[in-house]
């Protein structure tokens, strides 16, 4: 048997120590962790509580502000800033006066709300009587008449005219259209007023709540008020400092002077948004931590009666270990004796003493086991299951036999059965464990290998059914059960025919017994029914028992449920072929039909017809409405459209707001198809656009249908041209102003092969460098070339120029507007570079027209980055127009586009400014650096008084705006005298050049 090591911490000297430090170390960590916690808590408490009381206050100023706001523009808005006197005027200053009484209810905060002339008089008032005293000698006023602002601001506290009241006044100076000082808007707020908001703050003895300027930290307002608690220079301490700084709120720590005495507060802070003021809560750091302080008194005296208790608690147990030793004598003679593992361990599994036979099975030398807890051999699933085992035994439970798995150190587990025998001290707590072991490895895998096959049954996923021979049921599993609805005892004994209601041909049973009565195995399918009478699919597996003689004992059918694997090739069937939407053919299901039909009309010498139907201003409803309109519109047309045709027509949704309608047997005669066709297309229309209910709150809706049809007889058309065709026709209807039906024609064909030759024209351009660069220079007012204009044109094949007109609209419809803007942008660069190496031509600018396709690209920022990259240009030269239509709809996107790209020194225009949708508001957000006046302004502002007027507009907006503007399309010389007079500063137009290559420019 061997012996136990007797360590150093099995003294009672070190084990008192531990435990020492043990309490005082969980002590200081309490003390520590419960410091830092109240110190958030108090924190944040307080930021919360000056975050409330700023946001009271800022509510407050913002009210006054906008009836500030309102009396101002009144003020101005009925003249009273002129004829003063007139009867006219005292009517408007009696309203006005009746708008401040209504105004002044409810504002609690304001003693009293003016109105001032430019000399101070009080106008109109909330005061009971008219004063007899103005307000010109006050500084604020005078501030207002000197400052030159319309903002609002704020005077420093003083006592009120009838010195009655201290207040702060908040007030703007009011200004003619002109911009001359006609008076003032004051609103008095009563300092005690806004006091009673700090009284709601509970600060302690030695806290405080004040209001404070945030320009230059003045005091407004404070509770309490006295000056014995003062700091001698608050600019200096931390939330003046973090204001400063930018910051609209924190807290800070410093030392204040309370009654002579320094006391250190903490203080939080809130800057208010729009108003120079902050709040502070400060409140003394030594009665926020007084809770603290009881709870560390509580937890020491705590800690050194736990530690008192521990000390007692290790002399007793020193006590029993010296009993037991005096047992461990005669149990190690015992132990050596016997022949199975044997071993003594403490109740914590620490093994005292083992045999060679227990070092034997866990694969250790004996010696080296003594020290180590066996529980750490247990594999870790069951550990849990033992520590109970063991807790049971420690309580009372006595004598156990248990079995246990032990991990081997070469990663083999075995298993023993052992039998447990506690051992207590006197008082009655269990000091050792003294085990005997016997190896049942052998006998508990002969039972693990008999339990995992009745398991693999019973738990697998597919039913198994055994029978005799004559079909009668000796066992199901747990799958049966949950397929079939039968329980056990309601199937044991009866013929599976329970299943069979009649659905499952009677051929397969005459195959299934014929197999089966050969010995071999039979695979099929089943339809079977449920207890409750629902039906299911079941692949079953049945094959015959046999037995060592040959002879079948039974029948053993494995059967799987595959009811939802056909419901899922069904739905997979109706996904590949149907819209889930409406339930209508899709497009691949629809053009089988259409080949079929083709075919059919072939033979049949009928002819057929192919029609698209688009729905009109599908994207608007679906915009403003929601998807679930646009869903429920397209529901609707679907059942329409199947109501309104036969059976055998083919009616399918092609994606989106798009339908087919495929019929065929329309006669032999043409004159009579086309007829027919019209007849059917007709009705169809009808039945579509007939208003429908889909919930809105306008009440019905009015559905719009623009339809285009083509005829077929035979194979004269592919199914793919006759889809092109009533496509076609679709377009023309839309083209013609929608909700109408048009026939395909041989006149629509040639616009589609013009189409389609400009397109392929403009690809081999693309491909083969024929597109080119006109420079139109532009010039400041005295006649000087500040830059260019850079015109795409296209040339074809044999160098005839396409007009701009034509194919610009047709690459912005294919995309190809978005290489060829690349090609623009690359050769404006290159051509920007060489005029930047010449000193003549360094200073130049050059504009470029960039699309909404092509500025909403992604990467579109990155190629302007690259092109001013490779080309190595001073980016300021380059300039981008862009027109409205790129800056609609997603604003916020498109500035920060812009000023990505002027990040790179790139700078903006706005083209064609004045004949779109023109918003100001867009206009004030974008950064754009340039407006041109669009040329069809500057032609006819000679003749036309509202061009002119236009015009004017323009340089007066874009003079308040800072921006430069350009007249484009100047072509005489009276037009550019007119803009002159009107103080317009750049042009361009054919009086100055007309477009043209670089070969010919010149910049003189």
């Amino acid at each position: 048997m061997s012996k136990p090591r007797c360590g150093l911490l099995e003294r009672p000297l070190a084990q008192a120590l531990i435990a020492a430090l043990l309490v005082f170390g969980l002590l200081a960590a309490f003390l520590l962790f419960s410091h830092r916690s109240a110190e958030a808590i108090t924190t944040t408490a307080s930021r919360n509580e000056v975050r409330v009381l700023a946001t009271q206050i800022e509510g407050a100023l913002r009210r006054i502000e906008m009836s500030i706001g309102f009396v101002r523009d009144k003020y101005i808005r009925v003249g009273l800033h002129e004829n003063a006197g007139a009867p006219a005027w005292q009517t408007s200053l009696r309203q006005l006066e009746l708008e401040l009484v209504h105004l002044r209810r409810g504002f609690p905060e304001a003693v009293a709300i003016l109105v001032t002339d430019a000399q101070g008089k009080v106008q109109a008032s909330t005061l009971d009587e008219p004063p007899k005293w103005d307000i010109g000698d006050r500084e604020y006023f005078r501030r207002a008449r000197e400052d030159g602002s319309a903002a609002l601001a704020f005077s420093e506290p003083m006592l009120n005219k009838a010195g009655t009241r201290r207040v702060v006044v908040a007030y703007e100076a009011i200004r003619s259209p002109a911009g001359a000082f006609v008076g003032v808007v004051a609103v008095a707020l009563d300092l005690q007023r806004l006091q009673d908001l700090l009284l709601d703050v509970d600060v302690g003895r030695q806290g405080m709540v004040s209001i404070r300027r945030s320009d230059d930290s003045r005091l407004v307002l404070r509770w309490p008020e006295h000056t014995a608690s003062q700091v001698a220079d608050f600019t200096s301490t931390g939330p003046f400092q973090a204001i400063r700084r930018g910051e609209t709120s924190g807290s800070a720590r410093y030392v204040g002077v309370v009654d002579e005495v320094e006391v250190e507060r903490s203080f939080a802070f809130q800057a208010l948004r729009d108003y120079p003021f902050y709040v502070v809560i400060g409140r003394a750091v030594s009665e926020q931590f007084a809770p603290w302080r009881q709870t560390a008194t509580v937890a020491t005296l705590i800690a050194v009666a736990t530690l008192g208790l521990l000390l007692a608690m290790q002399a007793a147990l020193h006590r029993s270990r010296r009993l037991l030793a005096r047992s461990q004598r005669s149990f190690d003679a015992l132990i050596d004796s016997r022949q199975e593992a044997t071993c003594a361990w403490r109740p914590d599994t620490t093994l005292l003493t083992c045999n060679e036979r227990y070092a034997e099975l866990l694969g250790a030398e004996a010696a080296s086991l003594p020290g180590t807890r066996w529980i750490d051999s247990v594999p870790e699933a069951k550990r849990a299951e033992v520590n109970a085992t063991i807790a049971r035994m420690l309580q009372g439970a006595g004598t156990l036999t248990t079995d246990r798995r032990l991990r081997q150190a070469d990663g083999h587990t075995r298993w023993l059965r052992w039998l447990d025998l506690p051992v207590f001290d006197e008082d009655g707590r269990c000091v050792e464990v003294r085990s005997i072991g016997q190896d049942i490895t052998a006998h508990k895998e002969a039972e693990l290998r008999l339990r995992q096959l009745a398991l693999a049954v019973e738990q697998s996923p597919n039913t198994i059914v055994i029978t005799d021979t004559a079909g009668r049921i000796e066992y199901v599993n747990e799958a049966f059960v949950r397929t079939t609805g039968y329980t056990a005892d309601e199937a044991i004994g009866r013929n599976p025919r329970i299943l069979n209601a009649g659905r499952t041909p009677a051929a397969t049973y005459d195959d299934l017994w014929a197999t089966l009565e050969r010995g071999e195995v039979w695979r099929g399918e089943f339809i079977n029914t449920r207890k409750d009478g629902g039906n299911y699919t079941e692949l079953a597996t049945i094959a015959p028992i046999k037995q060592a003689d040959g002879g079948v004992s039974h029948y053993v059918a494995i059967k799987e449920d595959i009811t939802a694997r056909r419901e899922a090739e069904a739905r997979i069937r109706q996904l590949a072929y149907y819209d889930t939407l409406t339930g209508l053919p899709n497009r691949s299901l629809m053009w089988d039909h259409l080949r079929h039909a083709i075919a059919a009309s072939e033979r049949s010498g009928s002819g057929g017809m192919l029609l698209l139907l688009d729905l009109d201003h599908f994207k608007l409803l679906n915009d403003t409405q929601g998807h679930q309109a646009g869903d429920a519109l397209l529901r609707e047309v679907a059942r329409r459209l199947r109501a309104a045709l036969r059976e055998e027509d083919t009616v399918a949704r092609l994606g989106d707001d798009d339908f087919a309608i495929v019929v065929e047997n329309l006669g032999e005669d043409r004159d009579e198809a086309i007829a027919h066709a019209e007849k059917i297309a007709e009705h169809l229309h009808r039945a579509v656009t007939a208003p429908c209910e889909l919930g809105l709150p306008s009440g019905l809706y009015h559905v719009g249908a623009s339809l285009g049809l083509t005829l077929f007889r035979g194979r004269t058309e592919t199914a793919d041209g006759l889809l092109k065709q009533a496509e076609v026709a679709v377009a023309r209807a839309k083209d013609d102003g929608r909700n109408l039906i048009r026939f395909f024609s041989a006149a629509m064909q040639a616009v589609v092969a013009a189409r389609a030759e400009l397109e392929l024209k403009l690809r081999a351009a693309l491909a083969g460098n024929g597109f080119r660069l006109y420079y139109q220079p532009q010039l400041d007012r005295s006649g000087r070339v500040i830059g260019a204009e850079a015109l795409i044109r296209c040339f074809d094949a044999d160098g005839t120029m396409i007009s701009p007109a034509a194919f610009i609209p047709l690459a912005e419809e294919t995309g190809l507007i978005v290489p060829i803007g690349e090609w623009v942008l690359e050769t404006a660069c290159a051509q920007l570079r060489a005029w930047q190496r010449e000193p003549a031509t360094a200073g130049l600018t050059l504009s470029i027209n960039v699309s909404a396709r092509q500025f909403h690209q992604p990467d579109f920022v990155g190629k302007v980055a690259a092109a001013i990259e490779r080309s190595r240009i001073r980016a300021g030269g380059l300039k981008i127009e862009l027109t409205e239509s790129v800056v609609l709809g997603d604003i916020e996107t498109t500035v920060l586009r812009m000023r990505q790209i002027k990040a790179l020194g790139v700078r903006f225009a706005l083209d064609d400014f004045g004949t779109g949708y023109s918003s100001l508001s867009y206009l004030k957000r974008l950064p754009f650096d340039q407006l041109k006046i669009d040329q069809v302004f500057v032609r006819d502002m000679e003749k036309d008084t509202s061009s002119e007027a236009i015009v004017r507009a323009i340089l007066a907006i874009s003079r308040s705006l800072d921006l430069e503007v350009v007249a484009e399309g100047v072509e005489t010389a009276a037009q550019h005298e007119l803009l002159l007079t009107r103080g317009c500063e750049l042009f361009q137009g054919y009086l100055f050049g007309r477009p043209v290559p670089i070969e010919d420019w010149k910049a003189g």
